[in-house]
């Protein structure tokens, strides 16, 4: 089978990016797999797996000639790969890419799209693949509720994250003992609202607590002043392609998120083994049950965030047990060890019909 993913921005800081990558490196070994995509910092993914790909440069682009001349290369390269489906993670993708598939007269592919965000802006030409896979149940909510996607359509498949990253060749670097260590990783955008957390950082007016903030966007410079102004113990970190080294170091991770489908991050922290702090939205409490693998705070609320990283910070046998129950957890039922047959899966399915 032929599979064609086509998804933009291929990123380090970009949780689709990590998604369709990990989809790719793991699918090779019964598939041929494709992707286009408009470029990025993380395409050496591609070149080390020797995954074949095509840059369009104006994937995104909502020129009309742009437009025309996309869809044209990319039902071009459906006919000279044979591609049997086309999988999408994008909604700008999924519309160009049914437009080229609709251009094939016989032997037409399947169109499978992933559903990775929780969107609120309505175009009426989105989710029209064959077969939908929402990351968590709250994306399958706002598909059937808000964009009346038919549920018999829907297949939820959890977001999931690599167990070859916890043993990856990366030289390991312990604990900073002069600081209880925070871990956040994302992209700087206001759904991820950072914010909060250096506000936390400010309420708990702690040199000893040290932040690491892995990631890019159009807030960085924000941060930046905020950090400066106040003084706080921040480390800025630009995307990286092993988080390895920030693992281990760190004593917890914190994501405040005021929406979040079902985030990257959050499975990372698990299959680190480390104590998780997530808002109480959307797929983090899907997974995260306070006090049990994790700790909850309302969105927005930097007074309850600070006293939950010092529950953390003063209770060593609670941020254990988390920290273990959460790594059982996406060991279980969160890696590709158990998410890529249910991917398969789909494909068998939708090729059937």
């Amino acid at each position: 089978m032929n599979i064609l993913h086509i998804t933009p921005d291929f990123n380090y800081a970009c949780g689709r990016s990590y998604y369709v990558f990990l989809l790719l490196k793991y699918l090779r070994h019964n598939y041929n797999v494709y992707i286009i995509t408009n470029g990025g910092d993380s395409l050496d993914r591609l070149e080390e797996l020797k995954i074949p790909f095509k840059l369009i440069q104006s994937l995104k682009s909502k020129n009309p000639v742009a437009i025309v001349k996309n869809i044209n290369e990319i039902r071009a390269f459906i006919k000279e790969n044979d591609i049997n489906i086309i999988h999408t993670h994008h909604r700008y993708s999924e519309l160009i890419g049914l437009q080229a598939k609709n251009l094939i007269r016989s032997n037409k592919p399947k169109a499978v799209f992933t559903a990775l965000s929780i969107v609120d802006k309505r175009y009426k030409v989105e989710y029209k693949s064959d077969k939908i896979i929402a990351v968590s149940n709250s994306v399958k909510k706002m598909l059937t509720e808000k964009f009346r996607v038919d549920k018999n359509k829907i297949s939820v498949i959890p977001n999931f994250t690599d167990t070859e990253e916890i043993h990856e060749h990366e030289v390991s670097s312990h604990g900073d003992n002069r600081f209880f260590n925070i871990l956040a990783v994302g992209r700087f955008h206001h759904e991820k609202n950072f914010e909060v957390l250096l506000k936390t950082l400010n309420l708990l007016n702690d040199s000893a607590i040290k932040l690491t903030l892995v990631g890019e966007g159009n807030n960085d410079i924000d941060y930046r002043k905020y950090i400066a102004e106040y003084k706080l113990n921040v480390e800025l970190i630009a995307p990286q392609k092993n988080l390895k080294k920030y693992f281990d170091k760190a004593d917890i991770c914190v994501l405040p998120s005021s929406r979040d489908p079902f985030p990257n991050f959050m499975l990372q922290a698990g299959l680190h083994q480390k104590p998780f702090i997530g808002t109480k939205i959307d797929g983090i409490a899907e997974l995260i049950n306070d006090g049990k693998n994790g700790l909850l705070f309302s969105n927005g609320n930097e007074q309850e965030l600070a006293e939950k990283i010092l529950s953390y910070k003063n209770d060593k046998n609670l941020a254990s047990k988390c920290a273990v129950n959460l790594h059982n957890d996406v060991m279980a039922n969160y890696t590709q060890k158990s998410i890529i047959p249910k991917i398969e899966q789909i494909y068998n399915d939708v090729i059937r019909k």
